[in-house]
């Protein structure tokens, strides 16, 4: 049975009658035409993998363990079973007598009061006092399990043209594979866009969009880090830049709050994703022009590994990438005037972010085809993601664990 009129697939505005003829037609997609050999193409074209940086989740990896070698993890079998989501589970560490390890004061040390009777990082009388005072009974500390909820959505698109028999004889080309790469190229495209809303928003837009089981609004990067001393996009200004200095605030933060570093070649690192304005303004500055060469000066160290062997640039334990997709402007519904010149980098560690594919993509044939006058072929994938942000049975904002990844404001002249 046919869709009814506007839902379904989309068909488009092709080249072969008008749109208004094509939304009228019935879209009911049948015959899938390829999918495994279209889902290794379109995870190789992503520039993320090109770099390096993502992993296949395997299911191998020990519970207590830890590869770190990717920011972000690829899970493909999802369709195993019913459901549109999954939870993983964090077990949080017992915390009575040890320092604060939430996101803003992790391991601060000036802040500890360990040999006091109150305060942060105090020892509570229960742990050393065998007396009556130091009874553990009704003193137990709770156990805390945090949880990590990643939901998957459709995604699609599709092309149409008239009878492949006479556009083919039109053009030099077979319009149909054309048209699978045409899709193929959309959808990684729309992947990579994809892993960048669930590092801005949370979750893919696609998703945000349909508003799946009630994710309907982006939810900020809890590990929000400005540079040198701005605070906010209306005090930014020309010595907020990226630099030297910058760099190092950078790691600074990424230990200070606990960030999972990568492990590359027996060393440990942090990815930074910078737009080109931002990489000119680290050029510029003589301390990190050295930082350059320093790529191949390591002895060695994970130059077979594109995430160090293929940085722009290595200075301060930080890779630095050029992406000009890094946001900036688009990131609010209002130009501001100055947001333009606020570019938000991305801080990456290990296991940021987690890209969830419930199926493999599909290219599909439109079944009404006004006897083959019109020829569509359409792409489809039930997948979706989700940022590291860890939250407790509550979901409170305020208590949300991310131990993964920072999102960097740093201003850059357009």
């Amino acid at each position: 049975m046919a869709y009814a009129s506007g839902s379904g697939f989309v068909t488009g505005s092709g080249n072969a009658g008008t749109p208004a003829d094509l939304a009228g037609m019935s879209d009911d997609l049948v015959l899938t035409l390829w999918s495994s050999k279209l889902h290794m193409e379109t995870l190789r074209e992503l520039w993320f993998t090109d770099r390096g940086m993502t992993k296949q989740e395997t299911g191998d990896e020990g519970v207590y363990e830890r590869s770190a070698s990717a920011p972000i993890i690829i899970k493909d079998e999802l369709g195993v079973g019913r459901g549109q989501r999954i939870r993983m589970a964090l077990r949080k560490q017992l915390k009575s007598g040890l320092p604060s390890t939430d996101n803003s004061t992790a391991y601060d040390h000036q802040a500890m009061n360990r040999n006091q009777n109150s305060g942060d990082g105090h020892i509570p009388s229960k742990h050393y006092d065998v007396s009556a005072a130091g009874t553990m009974i009704n003193a137990e500390e709770n156990m805390e399990l945090y949880d990590l909820e990643c939901t998957v959505e459709m995604l699609k698109h599709a092309v149409a043209f008239s009878a492949p028999e006479i556009q083919n004889m039109r053009t030099n080309f077979n319009m149909e594979d054309e048209a699978a790469v045409a899709l193929r190229d959309w959808l990684v495209a729309q992947k990579e866009e994809a892993l960048l809303d669930t590092f801005y928003f949370k979750h893919p837009a696609h998703i945000l969009r349909r508003e799946t089981n009630g994710f309907d609004s982006a939810v900020t990067h809890p590990n929000n880090v400005w540079a040198n001393d701005a605070t906010t996009v209306s005090d930014i200004g020309t010595n907020d830049k990226l630099d030297a200095a910058a760099l190092r605030k950078i790691y600074k933060e990424a230990r200070t709050r606990n960030i999972a570093p990568l492990k590359v070649g027996g060393t440990e690192c942090y990815v930074l994703l910078a737009h080109v304005r931002g990489l000119n303004d680290l050029y510029a500055d003589t301390t990190t022009g050295s930082g350059t060469m320093e790529v191949f000066n390591r002895a060695g160290t994970g130059q077979d590994n594109p995430i160090i062997s293929r940085a722009e640039m290595y200075y301060s334990g930080i890779c630095v990438h050029e992406y000009n997709r890094v946001r900036g402007a688009n990131m609010v519904d209002a130009d501001t005037g100055q947001e333009s010149e606020t570019i938000h980098n991305i801080v990456l560690g290990a296991d940021a972010l987690i890209q969830a594919n419930a199926t493999e993509p599909r290219l599909v044939r439109r079944k009404e085809d006004r006897y083959e006058d019109v020829y569509g072929i359409g792409i489809k994938q039930v997948f979706g993601g989700v940022r590291a942000d860890w939250m407790d049975a509550t979901n409170t904002a305020s208590k949300t664990i991310n131990q993964s990844s920072i999102q960097f404001n740093a201003y850059s002249a357009a």
